[in-house]
């Protein structure tokens, strides 16, 4: 429910298409950093994903980050030619033909939560409609037993933010005045779109 906060990552939602797919990517062997399925990913010079941060890693910022997609998980070969299949990627992980999975289509939109700034229970967020956030970088960041991501949408930016909010989950326990709602959101600030002002 939208009263308790409880992050869930980016969760892919909607395409005007009807379809969601990932597309292929890969990690650098030994990548240090954990990536949870539905945490902001970025692509670097060398061709590879990396966590979408500064750095590539958890205590990285993410302000003016150009953001890849939305990480869905990965398959490799282990360090003993096993084939792993993990919803996400363990940190220092030795391994051979390693797919990342990104949700990187900028026409996607995503579900994440939000913290309502105002007094929950009383303010609407209809008026962040069109505005725009960067990401909240959770530490650990995500579950090693579900592989799923902890992160979420981080406070209104004054001009331009990674993603911008184009409206809000419509489940039937949600209220649009609730103190943690289901934000709609795009990717703003994206690899292969410009990105635009917040409105």
């Amino acid at each position: 429910m939208s009263s308790t906060s409880a992050p869930f990552g980016f969760r892919p939602s909607y395409h005007n298409s009807g379809q969601m797919r990932p597309k292929a990517y890969t990690i650098a062997s030994t990548y240090a950093a954990n990536i949870f399925q539905g945490d902001p990913v970025k692509l670097v010079d060398a061709g590879t994903v990396q966590l979408g941060t500064s750095d590539g890693t958890r205590s990285g910022t993410v302000a003016g980050i150009t953001l890849l997609g939305i990480f869905a998980g990965c398959q490799y070969l282990d360090a003993s030619g096993k084939p792993t299949i993990s919803p996400f990627w363990p940190t220092g992980t030795t391994g051979t033909e390693i797919i990342a999975w990104v949700y990187d289509d900028p026409e996607t939109l995503f579900d994440a939560q939000y913290t309502n700034p105002g007094t929950p229970g009383t303010t609407t967020m209809q008026t962040a409609v069109g505005e725009e956030c960067d990401w909240v970088v959770a530490s650990p960041g995500g579950s090693t037993s579900t592989g799923l991501s902890t992160t979420q949408l981080g406070v209104i930016e004054a001009t331009s933010g990674q993603f911008q909010i184009t409206g809000f989950a419509n489940n039937i326990n949600d209220s649009i005045t609730d103190a943690y709602i289901v934000a709609m959101c795009r990717i703003n600030e994206h690899a292969y779109k410009a990105a635009v002002n917040s409105i």
